[in-house]
C-alpha cells in the first residue's frame, strides 16, 4: 500500500501494502491493454469462489470453536481467532483492495474509508499470521514443556490480545502516517505517499521479515521440537511396558495419541502458510530489484500470487475436514447444538 512522492511510482514497487495491484500509477485503459478481459474474469471468478468458500468454511470453524466445551481450550480460542482473521481478509480487506485496483485514480469510498478503513484492513492478515504462530507455540508449551491446559487457557486471552494490538501497531499505525486521499484533476486518489524510497522499502522488507520468514521460522522450530518429544515419548513408554506392565504405558500411549493426532492435522496448517504466502513475499521483494513495471505479464504474475495469498485465508476449513475426522463429526454436533471438542488435549 505504497507510493513515493518522487519518479518511484513507475516502478513496480508501487502497490498496496499486502494485497493491493501492483503499479497503481497505471490508468485503467492500460491495465486493460496488458491484462486482457477473459484473463480479468477468470481471476474475478476464482477470487470470488475463494472468498465465498473461505468465509462460509471458516464460519463452521467459528460455529463448531464456540460451543461451550471447545471454549474450554486454548487451542480453539486460537482456531476461533485465526477464523475471525481470516473472514477479514476474505471479506473486507480483498473487496477494498478490488474498488482500489478497478481504477486507481477514482477512488469512490470517500476520505474516511480511505484514511481510516482502508489501512485498518491490514489487520486481519497480521492477525491471521500471529494465531498461527500462536497455535504452533502452545502446542510446544503443552507438548514439550508440559504447561497444563488450564494454564495454556488462561495465558490464551492475553496472547490474543496480544496479537490484535502488535498487528495494529506494526501494520496499521505506519499507514495512517502516509494515508493521502488526493482530489486533483478530477480525480481521487487513495494511497500513501512516502517520504522516500528507503522509507518504501524499509516497510517492505521489515514486514516479510515480521510477517513470513520470523513467523515460519519460529513455527518450524516449534513443530520440530514437538516431533521429537513425542518420539521421545514413545521410545520412553516402549521401555516402561517392559518393566512396569502395560497400564501405566497405556495411559502414556493415549497422551501420544492425542499429540501426535493434533500435530498431524496442525501441520498441514503451517505448510499451506509456507506454499501460499511465498509466491507474494517473493514477488514483494523483488520490486525492490526488478525494473519490471512494464514487463507485459506483471499483473498476471501479481494475480496468481493474490490467488494463493487468498487461499491461506480459505483453505483451513477444508484441511481440518479432510484431515481430522473429529472435526467433522464435531461439525455435525456443533450444528446440533452438542459441546464436543475439536482437539483432544495432552
Amino acid at each position: 500500500m505504497f507510493r513515493c512522492k518522487y519518479s518511484a511510482a513507475s516502478e513496480m514497487n508501487n502497490h498496496l501494502n499486502f494485497t493491493g495491484a501492483p503499479n497503481s500509477s497505471f490508468t485503467t485503459s492500460e491495465k486493460s491493454g496488458w491484462e486482457p478481459n477473459y484473463v480479468s474474469i477468470t481471476h474475478y471468478t476464482v477470487t470470488a469462489t475463494i472468498c465465498v468458500i473461505g468465509i462460509l468454511g471458516n464460519i463452521l470453524v467459528i460455529i463448531v470453536t464456540s460451543t461451550k466445551r471447545s471454549r474450554k481450550t486454548a487451542v480453539h480460542k486460537y482456531i476461533f481467532n485465526l477464523a475471525v482473521a481470516d473472514i477479514g481478509v476474505l471479506a473486507i480487506s480483498y473487496p477494498l483492495i478490488c474498488v482500489k485496483a478497478a481504477d486507481p485514480f477514482n477512488w469512490p469510498l470517500g476520505k474516511v474509508v480511505c484514511k481510516v478503513f482502508y489501512p485498518f484492513s491490514d489487520i486481519f492478515y497480521s492477525a491471521s499470521v500471529g494465531s498461527i504462530v500462536a497455535i504452533a507455540i502452545d502446542r510446544h508449551t503443552a507438548i514439550v514443556r508440559g504447561m497444563t491446559a488450564h494454564r495454556s487457557l488462561s495465558v490464551a486471552k492475553w496472547v490474543i490480545l496480544g496479537v490484535w494490538l502488535s498487528s495494529f501497531l506494526a501494520v496499521v499505525t505506519p499507514l495512517y502516517f502516509v494515508m493521502e486521499y488526493i482530489e486533483k484533476n478530477g480525480t481521487i486518489n487513495c494511497t500513501p505517499m512516502w517520504p522516500s524510497r528507503l522509507a518504501v522499502n524499509s516497510y517492505l522488507v521489515s514486514h516479510t521479515i515480521l510477517l513470513y520468514i520470523l513467523p515460519l521460522g519460529l513455527i518450524l522450530w516449534a513443530y520440530r521440537q514437538i516431533a521429537s518429544q513425542i518420539r521421545a515419548s514413545k521410545m520412553l513408554h516402549s521401555r516402561i511396558t517392559g518393566m512396569c506392565g502395560t497400564r501405566e504405558a497405556n495411559t502414556m500411549k493415549r497422551t501420544d495419541a492425542a499429540n501426535t493426532k493434533a500435530l498431524k492435522i496442525l501441520v498441514p496448517v503451517v505448510v499451506a502458510f509456507a506454499v501460499t504466502m511465498f509466491p507474494f513475499h517473493a514477488f514483494r521483494l523483488a520490486s525492490l530489484f526488478v525494473r519490471g513495471a512494464r514487463w507485459r505479464y506483471l499483473w498476471i504474475v501479481y494475480n496468481i500470487c493474490l490467488v494463493l495469498l487468498l487461499s491461506n485465508s480459505a483453505v483451513n476449513p477444508i484441511i481440518y475436514s479432510l484431515v481430522s475426522r473429529e472435526f467433522r463429526q464435531r461439525l455435525k454436533d456443533a450444528l446440533r447444538f452438542k459441546c464436543p471438542r475439536l482437539f483432544p488435549e495432552p
